[in-house]
């Protein structure tokens, strides 16, 4: 039976390489492989688990989720052991410097090392054309293209929640992590715009805080123009309650600048909410012709999209068909089909 160690930094829950992962060991176990996770450190039981201190003898195959500095990915680098690279990238240090230098450290170890990987690579495995492309520059000669294993099981139905898209009070949503690369500064300055046309719109920003310096700059913005009581910082929360945001948005809203999938994007059609996304990095990929995808993202223009979309219902009807039939293209099935035809040789 054939070993395979996936290799990441760091197991957790609520993290979407964390279970981009998990699916992964069950596509091997189906495959008839026998799994191990290779990790730095685990915040979940499991008994697959082998602590990075303790990897003596690597698996007949090392698959390495890479989206970051990590001594995991140094191990493999120092003991030149041979692996396939499944690369969520890693943000370009430009994006965080001015905000949290601390941060950047990780940031700048990981694109070194992306480069250090290339030659130990038997193949590279990007989640996006995007991806694929950082990986070429730095000389990987085989690499194929499949999507993120999203966690496309959020609850559908959550028994206790009446949660519905309110037609008085339309909620603009985003989901992802306070981070200056995610920009929800330009979706804060967009709902000052917008709220002299729809004063009753709301916006939620869904996700954890990656730079507390950025969440301070964004609170006094939204307080500095004016829609404080119309911004909601939400935080982290359980997939349920994830789910519910999505049953309560009118639209979802994406103006971040580096993405190397963004899996929000497929949750919120997956949905049926319409998606306006502004077309930089994978962003644009990933939604294709399932939205709008907007080359111009000042306030007047973002906010113009987002007024259309909740005021035009033609046009919000046809969205919700096409992110319907996108979201089904990137379904687990159809996305777990894809990462089998590029694991199936190196698996024997």
């Amino acid at each position: 039976m054939t070993v395979v160690d996936v290799a990441l930094s760091e197991l957790s829950t609520g993290d979407a390489i964390g279970n981009h992962a998990r699916h992964l060991r069950t596509l091997l176990e189906d495959m008839g492989a026998r799994v191990r996770f290779v990790v730095e450190r685990s915040n979940v039981p499991d008994q697959k688990v082998v602590k990075l201190s303790r990897w003596d003898h690597p698996g007949d195959l090392v698959i390495l989720q890479h989206g970051i500095g990590s001594a995991v990915a140094q191990a493999i680098i120092d003991r030149r052991i041979p692996c396939v690279v499944n690369y969520h990238n890693v943000t370009p240090v430009e994006f965080v410097e001015a905000w949290d230098p601390t941060h950047t450290v990780g940031l700048f170890w990981g694109r070194v090392q992306t480069a250090h990987l290339a030659p130990l690579a038997r193949r590279g495995i990007a989640d996006s054309a995007y991806n694929a492309g950082d990986l070429d520059a730095v000389g990987f000669r085989d690499v194929r293209v499949a999507p993120v294993l999203w966690n496309g099981d959020l609850p559908s139905v959550n028994p206790e929640s009446t949660a519905a898209p309110d037609p008085a009070a339309p909620l603009i949503l985003f989901v992802g992590r306070l981070a200056p690369n995610k920009c929800q500064h330009d979706l804060i300055a967009a709902m000052s715009v917008l709220l002299q046309t729809v004063p009753t719109a709301r916006l939620a920003l869904v996700g954890g805080v990656s730079s507390e310096q950025y969440q301070r700059s964004l609170v006094a913005l939204a307080k500095r123009l004016g829609v404080s009581e119309r911004v909601e910082f939400v935080g982290r929360t359980s997939d349920a309650e994830l789910a519910d945001w999505y049953r309560r948005a009118s639209v979802f809203a994406c103006l971040s600048e580096h993405e190397g999938f963004c899996v929000p994007l497929v949750e919120a059609m997956s949905f049926g909410v319409p998606v306006v996304g502004y077309r930089a990095a994978a962003v644009g990929e990933t939604i294709a012709d399932a939205g709008i995808v907007l080359s111009d993202k000042s306030p007047d223009v973002v906010a113009s999209a987002l007024a259309r979309v909740m005021t035009d219902e033609q046009t919000r009807a046809a969205m919700v068909v096409a992110g319907h039939r996108r979201a089904r293209e990137y379904s687990l099935d159809a996305s777990l089909a894809v990462m089998r035809r590029s694991l199936h040789d190196l698996l024997g």
